[in-house]
């Protein structure tokens, strides 16, 4: 399949299911989306995110590889959804411990930003309290992040707040 045709066809989840069931559990076809998402012009990237998640979905295995690579790029993406799609992602992987603190800082950034848009804001914020249930030391600041951003988001990061908070005081 040409993944760039076919994402130019249509922006929509049906196109998108389209092309995550002709990438499969194929490595090499996945990597051709990665190529995409870093190498072409809008609209490009930003279709070729959201193929992100769907795989993850069916084969997180394909994703692996690239983790690294999504914390190390991901402030570098101008496309809040490729952001968004990315830390979806991220969010729903064990990120390895050497890449913790990368990932953390990144996502203290985007949270505490005045021009982020709030839906990396809560991916971020997922991202965080995710590895805060291993690294308690992290719920203070992530608490006093959320705190600070509060009165400035809207009711999609309050509800994302509320349900962080209420599983990181049920997580001994």
């Amino acid at each position: 399949m040409n993944y760039i045709t076919q994402l130019l066809k249509e922006h929509s989840r049906i196109n998108t299911d389209i092309i995550a069931k002709a990438i499969g559990n194929d490595a090499g076809e996945f990597k051709k989306i990665i190529d995409i998402i870093y190498k072409e012009k809008d609209p490009l990237p930003q279709r070729a995110s959201w193929l992100l998640a769907v795989v993850n979905n069916k084969h997180p295995e394909l994703l692996q590889p690239y983790l690294e690579k999504f914390i190390d790029t991901i402030t570098d993406l101008k496309i809040d959804a490729a952001r968004r799609n990315m830390l979806v992602v991220l969010a729903s992987h064990d990120i390895q411990k050497k890449l913790q603190g990368k990932l953390i800082s990144v996502c203290f950034d985007f949270i505490l930003s005045p021009t982020e848009v709030v839906a990396v804001k809560t991916h971020a914020m997922q991202c965080i309290a995710n590895i805060a249930k291993t690294h308690r030391e992290l719920i203070p600041e992530l608490k006093s992040a959320i705190e600070d951003q509060l009165p400035k988001t809207t009711a999609a990061f309050h509800s994302r707040a509320r349900m962080v908070l209420k599983k990181l005081k049920a997580h001994p």
